[in-house]
């Protein structure tokens, strides 16, 4: 089993301004302190984290809210997490004390001034690490949101890092060796312990992308009732037809043998529904997403097509434009694939396979974005195979793997998938 761990500093606090000691005793972030916050959670925004935990106290856990603002989710804060006890020395000077400080420092050991003892914090930090690697599984991400000498006695202890060595080599780059809310990051696999990235600042840190295969199965929802009377829909909403619940009950049976790892869809009513009914038979429930949603079409909303196929031909050929009658363009409809794809491959581990359920003009700008396919081309085959482009309930899959898109299938009916299967 491995699990990566990402160990962030806390920002910069008024003790350290003012070059206090800290230790488990606190004081709150400064501007600069939240402004390092923030750098930090914009390097580590396309990171799916797991498991988020920070220590209990305050300048790590509101660094940590900072870290995942976004994310809709709170860290749990562990005790095991706090900072190195300082004892006496706690809420000291730097230079007041200096030369005591400095004993203890380099040493690692505060035991003599009431604190912790380096044998005390290789104890605490193997049983916190042994409590969440517990909850973990393979493949695992795990932010951990703490402190400097958190950092340094993980890389000493666990880590077996010379830390003198690394101490010359931060210097000789001006820069520290445990820089606030600086990130560093290790390993655990089969019991083992291994350094990935040592501390650096936000600035400096590069988060490598795994290489990984991830398996994307997108489905478009159901008949709906403004398909049936062949009106335009996007962002409108119709519910399901009779006919469109059996398309996707198709859907569901062509993909009931797919382990799906987890799911996305559309927020809008019609492709919710859909999912649910594929993912009747599965352990998971899709995750409703905006950027899933259909194109914005503005005023053609809810208009026959029929009455309006020339000038649609034009909205779509060869780039979607509704952005003239309160729609979307097409870089606005790309920047949201965008967005759903990358954090479908940061959440994704190798191998896994994963759900899309949403609309026909979002898929065809999808195929145009990662294949270079275009709308009008592909209609004409499809006539001419006497096939729709994006039939109701269709199933495409295509694959990501060595940094690039590979389509391994266009969208066809269930019953053309289970075929082609």
């Amino acid at each position: 089993m491995k699990i990566t761990f990402y160990l962030v500093r806390h920002g910069e606090t008024l003790f350290n301004h003012l070059g206090r000691m800290q230790g488990y005793c606190d004081s709150p972030l400064t501007e600069l302190g939240l402004q390092q916050a923030q750098q930090a959670s914009a390097k580590l925004k396309d990171i799916w984290f797991d498991h988020i935990y920070s220590s209990p106290s305050e300048r790590a856990w509101n660094t940590a809210d900072i870290i995942v603002k976004d994310r809709g989710v709170k860290p749990e804060l562990l005790s095991g997490l706090h900072e190195m006890s300082f004892g006496r020395l706690e809420g000291a000077r730097h230079t007041a004390h200096a030369e005591e400080i400095y004993a203890c420092r380099e040493k690692m050991d505060y035991s003599s001034a009431g604190g912790e003892s380096p044998a005390m914090m290789e104890e605490r930090i193997r049983k916190t690490l042994n409590h969440i690697i517990d909850q973990c599984v393979d493949g695992d991400r795990v932010l951990l949101v703490g402190h400097g000498m958190y950092q340094l006695c993980t890389l000493k202890f666990l880590l077996g890092v010379d830390l003198e060595a690394l101490r010359k080599e931060r210097d000789s780059e001006g820069c520290s060796m445990i820089p606030n809310a600086g990130i560093m990051v290790f390993s655990y696999e089969d019991g083992n312990y291994q350094i990935q990235q040592v501390p650096v600042e936000p600035e400096n840190f590069i988060y490598h992308v795994e290489d990984k295969t991830v398996h994307f199965y997108y489905v478009r929802h159901g008949e709906t009732l403004f398909n049936h009377y062949n009106r335009m829909q996007g962002r409108s909403d119709s519910p399901l037809t009779a006919q469109g619940i059996e398309q996707v009950k198709l859907s569901a049976k062509a993909l009931r043998n797919i382990n799906f790892a987890f799911a996305y869809c559309s927020s809008a009513e019609r492709a919710r529904d859909t999912a649910s009914y594929i993912l009747e038979s599965h352990d998971i429930s899709a995750v409703p997403n905006q950027d899933l949603r259909e194109i914005n079409f503005g005023t053609y909303e809810a208009r026959v097509r029929d009455s309006i196929m020339d000038e649609l031909y034009e909205r779509f050929n060869p780039c979607v434009n509704f952005s003239d009658v309160g729609g979307e363009s097409e870089k606005q409809v790309i920047e949201r694939i965008q967005r759903i794809l990358t954090l479908v491959l940061a959440r994704a581990k190798d191998g896994d396979n994963v759900l899309l359920v949403a609309h026909g003009s979002l898929y065809m700008t999808l195929l145009k974005h990662l294949f270079n396919i275009y709308r009008a081309d592909l209609t004409e085959q499809k006539k001419a195979e006497g096939k729709h482009i994006m039939p109701n309930g269709g199933i495409a899959k295509f694959t990501f793997s060595h940094e690039a898109y590979q389509l391994d299938q266009l969208m066809v009916t269930p019953e053309e998938f289970m075929e082609v299967k």
